[in-house]
């Protein structure tokens, strides 16, 4: 059965929402009743947009169900050219790998960074090119500038194409899965969220990182952006090691998002409007 297209919805709700306002501003009696269903209809579309798990406009990985001892590690907002050497440098020491979500615009001002970190066999994802906060209300032309431009420069500078990409803030539109689908990406969400960018107690980050830590989960992390502590470090540099050592004595290892996903052959392949699976498909899947 084709899948609903989330496209369809948005563009027909928006159109009978149009004419229910045009009709409530001709009647008096029936403007608050008219405008209270137009408000909670747009209150319904734009919390789908801000729901950056929700499966409605379009297939999203949250976590991936596999028999082995795998967690996939990921890094978002960089990269940083004081932190992000410091986390490859404590994952080359716990023999762990990760994912770097990187923003095209970052990445451009720092290639080396990239080349480290693709050279010690960390995958590079794309994070769009600006990070804009505005990303869920652009259209579909500007949306596939943000990951095209993203994606040729960090294919360039890592040697290998990103198969996933994540929205900035997770937040996304009905017009962006289309748009991964066609270039065979993978949208990339969480199971475990740090909230390092904001919280800088390093306690309750450890305990959102360690609630329900089984096989196949999605870590959050932030190498472009982190809160600091009450001596003034990234919470990150306290958190990390603590994060790592805490994977080996539940006999857990980091991977990258492309090994977990590749260790789960039945994983969804990224979905066309009609349902079927996009091609090509990325090699780290088949």
């Amino acid at each position: 059965m084709p899948r609903l297209d989330a496209r369809h919805v948005f563009q027909v709700t928006n159109v009978l929402d149009g004419l229910l306002a045009a009709g409530a501003a001709t009647h008096a009696l029936a403007a608050v009743p008219a405008l209270g269903v137009v408000a909670a209809t747009q209150a319904a579309l734009t919390a789908t947009c801000l729901c950056p798990r929700c499966p409605f406009l379009g297939p999203v990985i949250t976590r991936v169900a596999t028999t082995k001892p795998e967690v996939a590690l990921t890094f978002d907002d960089g990269p940083d050219a004081a932190l992000t050497p410091r986390i490859l440098a404590l994952l080359a020491q716990y023999d762990a790998r990760a994912s770097f979500f990187c923003i095209g615009r970052r990445a451009r001002q720092t290639p080396q960074l990239i080349r480290v970190a693709a050279g010690a066999g960390h995958s590079i994802e794309n994070h769009s090119w600006d990070h804009s906060p505005r990303f869920a209300l652009f259209g579909s032309r500007r949306l596939a500038r943000e990951i095209d431009d993203t994606q040729a420069l960090l294919t360039d500078l890592s040697g290998r194409p990103p198969t996933c990409f994540r929205a900035p803030a997770g937040f996304r539109n009905p017009w962006l899965a289309p748009l991964l689908a066609e270039r065979a990406l993978y949208c990339a969400a969480w199971s475990h969220r740090a909230f390092d960018t904001l919280d800088p107690a390093t306690a309750r980050i450890e305990r959102r990182l360690s609630r329900g830590l089984t096989p196949g989960a999605v870590i959050l992390l932030h190498d472009g952006r982190n809160a600091r502590d009450s001596a003034g470090r990234p919470v990150l540099e306290t958190v990390l090691p603590r994060l790592l050592q805490g994977l080996q004595t539940r006999g857990l290892r980091a991977v990258d998002l492309p090994t977990l996903l590749a260790g789960h052959d039945r994983t969804r392949r990224p979905q066309d409007t009609a349902g079927r699976a996009a091609t090509p498909v990325p090699r780290a899947f088949r």
